[in-house]
């Protein structure tokens, strides 16, 4: 006989086997609406709370205490009594449906796979919903060559394959359909992903109170914009009490499991919020008595040391410093100057002070300075220090090099190489890729090189460089064999000069024309992110300004010329010498930058077409003031990317205000939105070989062309950057002679095929 309150549905009696966790777990698998759901789900925690006091119970206890009359239940929900308990009804008749509560049950124990969270999403969406979902899933375990049933769907696993997909790997055009993909595919796992973990309010509401004692004293500890540390702390909270652990007795591996997810779904820099919040909890529980102190996550960088230049010796730093010190470079002309000495006043004024260089008196002192730009000059300095550096570490160097001539020792130079092929190995390992040690890189080939260079600046005897020598010659990645001289000596064989692995690799995907197409639209993409407060009336902050700058360095580009990164960080749009000239009103504009500021000092001058000319007013009045602002670039500033960037005011560089973005800064950020927004891996210096590309793709022979567009100094350049253009080239033009006889041929004799089985037949 039923009682008179009994809220147990048909059937469910026989199938109380779980706890209130698995009633909110079935319950969140219902496509309710959403504002049903959750005060479902709040109902669901009220009786819970006022049955246990917050931690999980069985279901069975709750059916039980609602099928009886029990006043001091109902006293304690209040006035909520009856919406509490027609929410419960609605929860156990989501419990009834049999397939949503085997998939509860199942997740409570077993870790999920996408099949799981493909049942998840049909038990959950509308059937269009879910339909799209499972498609999406079907085709990212596709482009992972492998099932739905063998990828476990979980963020730490499924976000890293998320991140790095492209169209391409869900047959989409466009970036907005790839974003589409991904929100799908998250959905559905963070149905049946039991890693989840949100640290909200209500979640937190079911802790014991020694986690909530904890929390409190942390968010105290905390300041009050440390809200991602806060964030943090409370996900650690849950996760630790769902598995039964306290503050006091909480293992190192759930905690390394845990960083490791939060930075799986997180960005890359997320592992310093991670450090943070971190930290305070030890700096917490130094002062407490059997809490658990936290091991901070790794920043995984695996890089060469810093070593500051003052740490090397002595001995070793000054013969550098004063080949440095005299050193001049071609693209500063003003430090000429101290080449010729006192000049007269009368020809200082006529500008007259720098034409005796390398004349008479003057050729000696010219001969003497060496011409050294700064990237060289840093190049130098860092192959020393680590020389040094690599040669203090290593045990096998003895004894431990104390002046510059120590360092041109087979032994120190071993030890170098030793030290780059280490952490290059490490790197590779920490992603997951194979290390061959018998691969010869640039990076160690260049140091040792830079440290022979020194060397011959410095005066050391050519016969103690010559084993340097020998050993930069064989780690020379551009030697691909070596031949016999006439006199029995050996001669390397050195490749063709192509692009870089990394570059290359960047450059690949665009032989897909769906690439190659959202780059052509990536100017207008990012331009209309960057407008996009302006169209809705909001305030305009600095990562709209980077984004308006990434699309004005994309269109220009495009559009006018393929400039390196110095040049696109350095346009100046006013003042006394500007590279850009802009109408005054409609109509082309010109770019022009002299020789002495580019590489190969060719000058580059070429015009601007209307579009981009109203693209680059429309910063100018829009954007460039926020970016001023937030520089501290004085009202003179001539940059059109205002920044920090130049040398020091004493050293011939920009006043303070007056300097500009770094070129390293505006390439990051170019290829973060570029990826962000456009779904391309592509860096700056990628975007001039996209040029070439283009213009070879059309016309393989158009070789001068792409060399006056990327300004090289010689076709040679060229030639060697697409050597593989040039063998395609030769392969059509042979392959169109080819068939140009075989025409001939055929016109000339006729004769008739007969298929072999029935010549067989006819023979009998």
């Amino acid at each position: 006989m039923k009682h008179e309150h009994d809220f147990t549905p048909s059937g469910i009696s026989a199938e109380i086997s779980g706890d209130t966790a698995d009633l909110i777990a079935c319950v969140r698998l219902t496509p309710m609406r959403a504002n049903t759901r959750s005060a479902t789900i709040d109902s669901i925690r009220k009786i819970r709370d006022a049955l246990t006091g917050g931690p999980d119970g069985p279901i069975a206890d709750l059916v039980d205490a609602l099928a009886t009359d029990n006043p001091t239940l109902r006293a304690s929900i209040d006035r909520r009594w009856t919406q509490v308990r027609s929410d419960l009804r609605r929860a156990f008749r989501a419990w009834e449906n049999i397939p949503r509560r085997t998939l509860a049950m199942r997740l409570r124990t077993n870790l999920p796979n996408l099949e799981d969270a493909k049942q998840a999403i049909r038990l959950h969406a509308s059937e269009d919903v879910a339909k799209r979902c499972e498609d999406a899933i079907n085709q990212l375990a596709a482009s992972q060559e492998t099932t739905a049933e063998q990828l476990t769907a979980t963020v730490h696993v499924i976000e890293p394959l998320l991140r790095v997909a492209t169209p391409e790997s869900f047959a989409v055009q466009t970036p907005k359909s790839l974003r589409n993909k991904r929100v799908l595919i998250r959905r559905a796992v963070k149905l049946v992903d039991p890693t989840t973990v949100s640290g909200r309010e209500a979640d937190l509401a079911s802790l014991p109170p020694v986690w909530l004692s904890w929390l409190d004293r942390l968010e105290a500890a905390l300041p009050e914009h440390a809200l991602s540390s806060l964030a943090i702390l409370r996900r650690l909270a849950v996760t630790a009490n769902r598995a039964g652990f306290d503050p006091s007795s909480l293992p190192g591996g759930l905690v390394a499991e845990f960083a490791d997810r939060e930075q799986a779904t997180h960005s890359k820099n997320y592992v310093e919020k991670l450090r943070a919040a971190f930290r305070c909890w030890n700096s917490l529980a130094e002062q407490e008595t059997g809490i658990v102190l936290l091991d901070l996550p790794a920043t995984k960088s695996h890089r060469q040391p810093d070593i500051a230049w003052n740490s090397v010796p002595e001995a070793i730093r000054t013969p550098v410093d004063e080949v440095l010190t005299r050193a001049v470079s071609v693209r500063d002309p003003g430090d000429w100057g101290d080449l010729v000495g006192d000049a007269d006043e009368d020809d200082a004024e006529l500008g007259m002070t720098d034409i005796l260089v390398g004349v008479g008196e003057d050729a000696a002192r010219d001969v003497s300075a060496p011409v050294l730009e700064l990237g060289t000059r840093r190049n130098w300095r860092d192959a020393v220090k680590r020389a040094w550096a690599a040669a203090v570490a290593d045990p096998k160097v003895a004894p431990k090099p104390m002046a510059l001539i120590d360092l041109y020792c087979p032994d120190v130079v071993m030890a170098l190489v030793r030290g780059v092929k280490t952490t290059r190995r490490d790197s590779h390992e920490a992603r997951g890729l194979a290390f061959d040690p018998r691969e010869k890189a640039r990076y160690e080939h260049s140091l040792v090189e830079a440290l022979c260079a020194v060397g011959r600046a410095t005066g050391i005897d050519p016969e103690i460089l010559e084993p340097v020598e020998r050993i930069k010659k064989n780690i020379d990645p551009h030697i691909v064999g070596w031949t016999r001289n006439t006199d029995g000596g050996r001669k390397a064989v050195y490749a063709d000069r192509q692009i870089g692995k990394r570059h290359a690799t960047m450059l690949r995907q665009f032989n897909e024309n769906s690439a190659l197409r959202r780059w052509f639209e990536a100017p207008d993409t990012l331009w209309n992110e960057a407008t996009r407060p302006i169209r809705t009336g909001a305030t305009i902050r600095m990562t709209h300004v980077a984004l308006a700058r990434s699309a004005l360095v994309a269109r220009i580009g495009q559009c006018v010329a393929p400039l390196r990164r110095s040049n696109y960080a350095r346009l100046r749009y006013r003042g006394d010498d500007p590279h850009l000239h802009l109408p005054t009103n409609d109509g082309p504009g010109w770019l022009i930058i002299p020789a002495i500021e580019t590489k190969t000092l060719k000058q580059i001058k070429v015009r601007i077409d209307p579009e981009t000319v109203r693209m680059i007013k429309f910063y100018i009045k829009k954007f460039l003031p926020v970016a001023q602002k937030h520089a501290k670039a004085s009202d003179d500033n001539p940059h059109l990317f205002p920044g920090a960037g130049g040398k020091d005011p004493g050293d011939g560089g920009y006043a303070p205000g007056s300097g500009f973005i770094t070129k390293g800064k505006l390439n990051n950020t170019f290829r973060k939105h570029v990826q962000k927004y456009c779904g391309l891996k592509m860096c700056l210096h990628v975007m001039r070989h996209i040029c070439g590309k283009v213009i070879l793709d059309q016309d393989p022979s158009a070789m001068a062309l792409v060399q006056a567009l990327l300004t090289h100094k010689t076709i040679k350049t060229t030639q060697s950057y697409y050597a593989e253009v040039c063998g395609i080239v030769a392969q059509n033009r042979y392959l169109h002679l080819l068939h140009q006889g075989m025409r001939k041929v055929y016109a000339k004799h006729s004769y008739k095929l007969i298929p072999w089985e029935k010549e067989a037949g006819r023979h009998g």
